[in-house]
């Protein structure tokens, strides 16, 4: 380290060294002084307030309000008075171990965002190591086995939906998109052919709130088959006004306001239970069966992904579910592989 200037006296020279020296011990005791001091509440709520996505864009709402009632509803009562280096494995195993457990899937969610605000506390150089070593406590089963549905069952969803609403589910199962997506979509977004995802719709008690998809590569063009074509080109014709801004499934009939995801699931939900499909089935469900059959179709993993919006091939997995029709199809096939006679 070399001074600004140079001393006239000895004494003044060291005067400046003590001070770096200080100031040097400072700097590297800091984070740890800190930490003694900082609780995990404190902690979480300044990590909640600067949070970023994976492409470096601040929290989607939805996203925020989420975390926030994971920390407020089951992190905060028990842990947040804690300080972060008073955060042993003992402790956050025993939160664990209470911690809703007939709710699995929101266990699994709340320990993976624990985990991932001391991951940033380790990174703050707060605490030397992370708590949370519970193996596969951040993974869950859902508790409701996701339905794939047949193309006959999701024709029959459809009809059953008020005539404004019809054509979502047909978006919904064969161009994959996602509901926030889908409530999104204006004029300006559509071709006969081409469908430009740029954009979702997510809910707040502040409103609606549009915003880019959840990653880069949620921002696509998807080709909507030959078979739908007709069925969105009347929808545009029957109940989308003129102009690029207008929304294909506003509030009301003509109307600039996004319908509400609950308003719409409210109407979801009455058309299933008017079809084959089980009650629980979700409109999320549709996406999930419009992938399953483009991998049974000959997808790859990569075509799946871009169409889908998913930034990496390992999320799509999730969705190439095998269905009864088509095991059905693979136990006749292997029959009559079975009963070909030896050469």
């Amino acid at each position: 380290m070399k001074a600004p200037e140079t001393f006239a006296r000895r004494v003044d020279a060291d005067a400046w060294l003590a001070r770096q020296r200080t100031a040097l011990e400072d700097h590297v005791l800091r984070p740890a002084v800190l930490a003694r001091r900082m609780a995990l509440q404190e902690y979480a709520d300044v990590w909640l307030r600067d949070r970023r996505s994976a492409s470096g864009q601040p929290l989607r709402p939805s996203t925020r309000r989420v975390y926030e009632h994971y920390l407020v509803k089951l992190i905060y009562p028990e842990l947040g008075e804690v300080l972060l280096t008073e955060l042993t494995p003992a402790l956050v195993n025993g939160w664990y171990r209470r911690l809703v457990p007939d709710r699995p899937t929101l266990r699994a969610r709340t320990y993976a965002l624990l985990r991932g605000v001391l991951a940033t506390a380790i990174e703050d150089e707060l605490i030397a190591a992370n708590p949370c070593r519970v193996r596969g406590a951040s993974n869950a089963r859902p508790a409701t086995q996701t339905v794939v549905a047949s193309p006959a069952q999701v024709n029959e969803l459809a009809a059953a939906m008020p005539a404004p609403l019809a054509a979502a589910v047909q978006i919904g199962a064969w161009c994959q998109l996602r509901n926030g997506e889908v409530l999104e979509l204006r004029r300006k977004d559509m071709t006969a052919e081409l469908i430009s995802v740029q954009r979702g719709v997510t809910w707040t008690k502040t409103g609606a709130h549009v915003g880019p998809p959840k990653t880069d590569a949620g921002v696509r063009t998807v080709s909507i088959p030959p078979h739908v074509r007709p069925v969105l080109a009347a929808h545009l014709e029957s109940f989308v006004p003129d102009g690029p801004e207008a929304l294909l499934f506003p509030a009301a009939p003509g109307s600039t306001v996004h319908m509400r995801q609950t308003t719409f699931a409210y109407h979801f939900k009455r058309a299933v239970l008017q079809t084959s499909l089980p009650a629980t089935f979700r409109f999320h469900w549709l996406r999930h069966t419009g992938l399953t059959l483009a991998a049974q179709a000959g997808a790859t993993l990569a075509e799946l992904s871009a169409r889908a919006g998913h930034s990496t091939t390992s999320t799509v997995m999730r969705y190439q579910h095998a269905t009864a029709a088509r095991d059905d199809a693979l136990a006749h096939a292997l029959s009559k592989l079975a009963s070909e006679p030896d050469e």
